[in-house]
């Protein structure tokens, strides 16, 4: 059975409780995965960790070559296929969970978390967020829900996930919690300069 989508915090508040019983998770995205993608995936994974859980992050396709300098990209797994999804696999920002370009997810118990309109409610939880800047918006508030401490990797994730998404602040979707967030990242060691250099800076 599968809860709806929605913004309610006590999906939240469900999807923190089956992380806490969980051990072993698999988190993906969306193929060709940007920022966004990237960021909220590792963001959360390093929380897991924290928490002393196995945490993997798979994506049908590399991440953009300008993001191997930030922590933990260069593990990330690519394949096509995931034949252990593990106790829960966790998805961002897609749609629907072919988007993943990943076989194998649908064996799983799958946690769906996005901000994009039109999302397919594929999930055993599922947890929309329209008014998210970005997914790594609602990997931050998770986090704060799981009582993980913000650590930089993970401020660094998030903040690289908002940066990206909002277009470096540049669309309408950008609010005060958008800002706050940041300040928060930044308070936790996030360096916003060398980010944006690393990012937009060296490529051509």
């Amino acid at each position: 059975m599968t809860t709806p989508a929605t913004t309610d915090t006590s999906v939240r508040a469900s999807i923190a409780d089956e992380i806490r019983k969980r051990r072993r998770f698999v988190l993906s995205s969306h193929v060709r995965p940007d920022g966004d993608a990237i960021g909220s995936a590792l963001a959360l994974a390093f929380a897991l960790r924290q928490m002393g859980k196995d945490a993997r992050v798979v994506t049908r396709d590399p991440p953009p070559p300008a993001m191997m300098v930030f922590p933990g990209v260069p593990d990330i797994e690519v394949a096509g296929r995931v034949d252990d999804p593990g106790d829960a696999v966790i998805v961002m920002e897609c749609g629907d969970l072919m988007r993943t370009g990943v076989d194998g997810f649908e064996r799983g118990f799958v946690i769906n978390i996005d901000h994009h309109l039109g999302n397919s409610v594929y999930g055993a939880l599922n947890w929309f967020d329209g008014t998210a800047a970005a997914c790594g918006e609602m990997v931050f508030d998770l986090i704060r829900e799981l009582r993980v401490r913000l650590t930089r990797e993970m401020a660094t994730h998030i903040y690289i996930a908002i940066l990206t998404d909002t277009g470096s602040f540049h669309h309408s979707c950008v609010s005060p919690r958008t800002f706050d967030i940041c300040r928060q990242c930044v308070e936790a060691g996030v360096d916003p300069p060398g980010i944006a250099r690393a990012l937009y800076d060296t490529n051509s």
